[in-house]
């Protein structure tokens, strides 16, 4: 009896494998199948209470008297502490839910029997029947590629089939990852010559991007992103011996002035280049600001709008080890994501790169339903970002100081020399704040 259940759950097991393998070969999918997964657990989490989380809302009396008693190095001290935990913290914890994922190991104490039962079914079925087809088609992706590669080494590979090869290795690893997504707007996929931009959630953000391109084509991506170690190590050696790829050291100076050059010619002459602009990873309830450099005259962007639905999985990355968040996401239900290609964007004569680079990520904000943020993750991940930042609240509450002491002093016959002396110091203040703005933009 025993063996005869073990021998059904292995048939299912390798059934559910092999199906998928073939699909992904032959450039096929599930169809309509995940989707139907993915409403009957979302019927099955809202049979749960859903998540009450309280605001805490922190007393702000005798604020303006204590921060008469405060130095102005203080004040813009907490001023930075403030806009960092309002604008950037929910940027990088995990992703808000509207209502329970039933993704941890452990039953709720305030649900019922019935709820608590449905719950170790759910687990069961994750841990037993998903992660296993899971790790099974990481493992084939892993294989599958780097015979590929070996292959270069005696023969040259054309271009269709490269891409073919990239595409089915980012579908095999996607399907490891439980990878549900919806591409839309497929007019507008980015074509040669330009730059492709989207938001930022994960590396596998590549994969998952690459995993768009059409069976048949003849390119996909001018893989982009930061020299890593460990098992994105691998796979970033894996991929740069089947596509075009341009990779960073992000401590090197020198080397990432050389790398936006390499970019930008890459990009004019052939292309679709991938960039994430935002330069982190963040949970997708906010466009960090985008980086300028690469939004130049003459440069095809190509703005690509993410937005997951982490009531299934968070797609974040948010964990110290890239091999812990391979481990949870194989635990997923599933990593949902809606991927919206939108149409080429070219500098306006009145923009400069800044307010390019704005209108790009403001507009990929807008197609995700995300807020953009006025700040990027240097801030979050930079001391010497927050010290730049401070020195402006520093310049700022000078001059207001400076012109409430002004209008002070100008209201008595007596002050007026003094008066003029600090409406200069105003003035140099402000030109001190004007200095600190160009430095940080």
């Amino acid at each position: 009896m025993l063996s005869t259940i073990f021998y059904l759950y292995g048939s299912v097991i390798t059934l559910a494998y092999f199906s998928t393998v073939f699909l992904i070969f032959f450039g096929l999918s599930w169809g309509i199948l995940p989707h139907w997964y993915l409403h009957v657990v979302s019927l099955i989490q809202g049979y749960f209470p859903s998540e009450r989380h309280k605001i805490k809302v922190k007393g702000n009396e005798n604020s303006n008297e204590q921060e008469e008693d405060k130095s102005a190095d203080e004040i813009a001290e907490e001023q930075v502490k403030k806009l960092i935990e309002s604008d950037l913290a929910p940027c990088f914890n995990t992703a808000p839910t509207i209502r329970p994922t039933l993704l941890g190991m452990m039953p709720e104490k305030n649900w019922t029997g019935a709820q608590k039962s449905i719950f170790f079914v759910g687990l069961f079925f994750r841990a037993f029947f998903l992660m296993p087809v899971r790790i099974g088609l990481l493992l084939t992706s892993f294989v599958f590629v780097a015979l590929a590669g070996l292959q270069t080494a005696f023969r040259t590979l054309s271009d269709h089939e490269k891409t073919w090869v990239a595409i089915v290795y980012c579908r095999l690893f996607c399907s490891s990852i439980g990878l549900v997504a919806n591409y839309r707007n497929p007019q507008f996929r980015p074509k040669k010559p330009g730059v492709a931009v989207s938001n930022h959630l994960t590396p596998n953000d590549i994969q998952i991007l690459f995993a768009g391109t059409p069976h048949g084509s003849s390119y996909g991506y001018v893989v982009t992103g930061q020299k890593h170690k460990g098992i994105i190590g691998v796979i970033e050696h894996l991929v740069e011996k089947l596509c075009p790829s341009l990779w960073l050291e992000r401590k090197c100076s020198n080397d990432r002035q050389g790398f936006l050059a390499e970019v930008l010619k890459t990009a004019k002459r052939e292309g679709p280049v991938l960039l994430f602009p935002e330069g982190y990873c963040s949970n997708n309830s906010k466009v960090l600001q985008f980086r300028k450099a690469i939004f130049e005259e003459n440069v095809n962007i190509y703005p690509v709008a993410i937005k997951q639905s982490p009531e299934f999985g968070d797609g974040f990355w948010y964990e110290d080890e890239f091999f812990q968040y391979l481990v949870r996401t194989m635990l997923n239900w599933a990593v949902v994501y809606d991927i919206q290609y939108l149409p080429m964007e070219i500098r306006k004569e009145s923009e400069n790169n800044s307010m390019f680079a704005g209108r790009i990520q403001h507009t990929i904000a807008r197609a995700a339903g995300i807020s953009p943020c006025e700040h990027g993750g240097n801030l979050w991940y930079k001391q010497e970002e927050r010290n730049k930042m401070k020195e402006v609240f520093k310049a700022q509450n000078e001059a207001a100081s400076l012109r409430r002491n002004d209008s002070s002093v100008s209201e008595t016959s007596s002050g007026v020399s003094s008066g003029v002396e600090d409406f200069e110091k105003v003035e140099k203040v402000q030109e001190q704040f004007q200095k600190l703005i160009t430095v940080m933009s």
